[in-house]
């Protein structure tokens, strides 16, 4: 039986997300955009997981443009990638975030979004 390891509410929804890298994960075979675009899975306070065209080393650290339909301000938390998982043959990816810079007003809001959804 595994062991659950997400500590956060979790909600599945899609959302259109834009990054920037800031720095490139350690793995030097592939290195990311500068810039792309996806779209969320899921999100949770902690972070999130998007599909992406992009393959990113684990470690890449990324700033998010986020904009959820139901709250009036975007928000740019500063994630890490934690996990890469690769889907038809690298036509996409699917990126695990942690968020690891977030302000504690966008973290609320972004609670209370979880919230509204019934997470």
């Amino acid at each position: 039986m595994s062991q659950e390891r997400r500590v956060y509410k979790r909600i599945s929804e899609k959302v259109h997300i834009v990054y920037r890298v800031i720095q490139a994960g350690s793995d030097k075979m592939f290195l990311p955009k500068d810039r792309g675009e996806g779209e969320t899975q899921d999100i949770s306070e902690g972070g999130l997981l998007f599909s992406t065209k992009e393959p990113m080393p684990i470690g890449t650290r990324l700033e998010l443009e986020l904009r959820f339909p139901d709250v009036r301000y975007v928000l740019y938390p500063r994630a890490k990638v934690v996990r890469l998982e690769e889907f038809n043959e690298g036509a996409v990816y699917e990126v695990g975030l942690e968020f690891n810079q977030l302000f504690e007003n966008d973290k609320k809001l972004i609670l209370e979004h979880i919230e509204r959804l019934g997470g």
